[in-house]
Formats: C-alpha cells, sequence, structure tokens
C-alpha cells in the first residue's frame, strides 16, 4: 500500500509524467480550438509556448488553463501580426514556386532561390513564437534576436526546424493514416513539438532570464536582451 501511494504521489516520477501529459494534452487542445478561426492562430502559437516554457522553466504543476488564457491575452496583437505577415509570406512563395517550376531555362532556375527564401521564413516563424512568448519586446527586436539565436547554436536551430517539418512532412505524405495524424495532432502533437523545442531554445534564453529575472519575482515576460547585446553577441561569434 505505501509503494502504491508513492508511486501515485504527485512528487513521484509517475506523478510529475503524468502532470506533464495532462498539461501537454490540455494545452495542446486550447491551441487547436484557438487556431480554428485560422487568424488567432498566431496568438494561440505564442499562448502555447508561453505553457511550455513555463513549465520548463517555472512552475511544472501550473495551470495550463490559466496560463495559455494569459499568454493569448499578452501576445494578441503582436502574435496575430507576426502570423498574417509570415502566412502572407508563404502563401506567396509558393505560388511563385508554382509559377516558376512550370518554366524552364534561367526562370526555372529561381525556384531554388525561392526555396532558400522559404526556409529562411520557416527559421523566423519557428523562432519568433517562442521568443515572443518569452521576452517583451517590438517586432524589429525579436527579428534580431531570433537571427541572434538561430545563429548562435545551429546544432539548435536543426533540431528546431526538424521537430516541426518531420511530423507535418509525415502526416503530408502518409494519406492513408491521415484520421491518425489527425487525432494526435488534436490531442497533444502540436504541445509534443513546441514542449521539444521549447526543452532546446531555454537553453539559449536561460542566460538572459537569469539575468533579467530575479529570485523573487515571477513576472510574465521579462524584457528581450537589447540591440548592443544582441550585437556584441554576434561579433563573439564572429558575424
Amino acid at each position: 500500500m505505501n509503494f502504491l501511494r508513492s508511486f501515485l504521489d504527485n512528487n513521484s516520477v509517475f506523478g510529475q509524467l503524468m502532470t506533464r501529459c495532462g498539461i501537454i494534452i490540455a494545452a495542446n487542445i486550447l491551441f487547436v480550438l484557438c487556431s480554428i478561426p485560422v487568424v488567432t492562430a498566431g496568438a494561440a502559437w505564442a499562448a502555447l509556448y508561453t505553457v511550455m516554457l513555463k513549465t520548463l522553466y517555472r512552475d511544472p504543476e501550473l495551470n495550463p488553463f490559466r496560463t495559455f488564457l494569459e499568454g493569448l491575452r499578452e501576445n494578441w496583437k503582436q502574435g496575430t501580426a507576426v502570423w498574417l505577415i509570415g502566412l502572407a509570406l508563404a502563401v506567396l512563395l509558393y505560388l511563385e514556386h508554382f509559377w516558376v517550376s512550370q518554366a524552364e531555362g534561367v526562370i526555372g532556375m529561381l525556384r531554388y532561390p525561392l526555396l532558400g527564401l522559404g526556409l529562411i521564413l520557416a527559421v523566423l516563424v519557428c523562432y519568433l513564437f517562442p521568443t515572443m512568448a518569452t521576452f517583451r519586446a517590438t517586432l524589429p527586436q525579436l527579428l534580431k534576436n531570433c537571427v541572434y539565436f538561430a545563429v548562435k547554436r545551429p546544432v539548435t536551430l536543426v533540431l528546431v526546424l526538424l521537430a516541426h517539418m518531420v511530423p507535418l512532412g509525415l502526416t503530408w505524405l502518409d494519406r492513408a493514416n491521415l484520421p491518425l495524424y489527425a487525432f494526435l495532432w488534436c490531442t497533444f502533437g502540436f504541445a509534443a513539438v513546441a514542449m521539444f523545442s521549447s526543452s532546446l531554445l531555454l537553453k539559449l534564453y536561460r542566460p538572459y532570464l537569469q539575468r533579467m529575472e530575479p529570485e523573487e519575482e515571477t513576472p510574465s515576460a521579462p524584457e528581450a536582451p537589447s540591440e548592443a547585446q544582441v550585437l556584441e553577441e554576434m561579433e563573439k561569434l564572429g558575424m
């Protein structure tokens, strides 16, 4: 009986695992519901990262519903603007690539630069929302910080991109199992990707969080690294 009680205790490994799974599932369902209007997907994405990052950094037993709604409210304007701009650029690049691919010769070769631009856009989008969820900053400063975080640790960049693209690629290619993939995405898929990416990105964010977020205070989003700090760090990286 004591063994069973300790096994089911919230502080046990099993209890912590179940708590983490509950947070992931709850946050994922909220993300899916808030993304249905499409326009609100950006703010929902930032809110999803708010839950994941706070779970890893501050409170492993937080209330996912309250934290998600707080993140949604804080990132509503900025997240929506970034999402709509990114979506418009993605559609434009896709159409340009489709038209160019139909041509031959020099014009047909333009599809490779377009693929490169698409990859850059994917990197910025993958880094913008977690950075937005972590720091308070203007959009230009967030973009600079995303570039800095991306080039600072290329291995992390590759892993973050793979975490987003591989599951989406499998879903797109394996049409026979589309209902199964839809179920997985709707229950925990988006949040699982965000949790994995957050665990990688938090290693980049942590020095700034420790520098700007005192132990006794828990502000929702500390100030982002200043432009001078980013430029100084980039100089150290040889950029």
